[in-house]
């Protein structure tokens, strides 16, 4: 894919760094991008178009979602 689309799982580490670093804003900026960029069904791409902002790639990575899972975890203990 060339190296230049932004990838699903990248932004949720750099989310659970901000998290763990007390930037809430920018953990929440990232994770936000992760959740508009899914598929309809909520399936994670490997990647992300930088033309159409949708999931790219290989869709449904486990990993992927189970980091999701661990940022929507600590984002939950963070905000409410």
């Amino acid at each position: 894919m060339g190296g230049y689309n932004p990838w699903p799982i990248a932004n949720l580490w750099m989310a659970l760094y901000y998290i763990e670093a007390g930037d809430k804003a920018q953990a929440v900026e990232n994770f936000n991008f992760v959740v508009k960029t899914a598929t309809s069904h909520g399936f994670l791409g490997e990647q992300v178009d930088n033309v159409k902002m949708e999931a790219n790639w290989i869709i449904g990575l486990a990993w992927s979602h189970a980091m999701f899972l661990i940022v929507l975890e600590k984002l939950k203990g963070e905000i409410f």
